[in-house]
């Protein structure tokens, strides 16, 4: 016969992480809810995001001799911070459309893309722009999936490029 081994757990913490329902989430009980303590984390505002990344960019541009391209740090940021919003508010998941999940960390890989390319390889303002639209397609507009979310959403970021950039595109 076959003894059985029991085992005593002891000091255990079980850390859990959930979104809001929606987007093929479902809600959890407050039964489950009851053995847990609640934590927050609230979104950045949109100033911080503002203040962080164009710290971040303008110190990049500055570094090109000169100061070169970081009087338009502020403009690119500004309308990639709109842009951002604007995707988390109009592409939202649904079933068939669960990946259409955007966080700060996407605003960041625009950012980091734009990064990536050598000061000495961005001749103007125009050049610079171009590379962040690029960028900004690459992150967002790459995950929507139909024509429809696509032309909506080439169509949302030209008005804010024409808006804060004041360029045609």
């Amino acid at each position: 016969m076959k003894k059985l081994l029991f085992k005593k757990v002891a000091d255990t913490r079980f850390i859990a992480a959930c979104a809001p329902p929606g987007g093929g989430r479902n809600a959890v009980t407050p039964r489950l809810f009851r053995h847990f303590n609640m934590v927050w984390v609230p979104d950045l505002s949109q100033a911080s995001m503002k203040i962080i990344f164009t710290s971040i960019l303008r110190g990049n541009l500055d570094l090109k001799k000169g100061g070169g391209l970081s009087f338009v740090a502020e403009s690119i940021v500004k309308s990639a911070v709109q842009i951002y919003k604007k995707a988390i508010n109009d592409f939202l998941p649904t079933p068939t459309k669960s990946h259409y999940t955007f966080n700060l960390r996407d605003m960041s890989k625009v950012i980091q893309g734009m990064l990536m390319c050598r000061n000495e390889d961005i001749p103007d303002k125009e050049y610079l722009v171009y590379l962040y639209m690029s960028e900004t397609f690459r992150v967002f507009r790459d995950r929507l999936i139909d024509d429809k979310d696509r032309d909506r959403f080439n169509e949302m970021a030209h008005q804010i490029m024409e808006d804060h950039l004041t360029m045609d595109w």
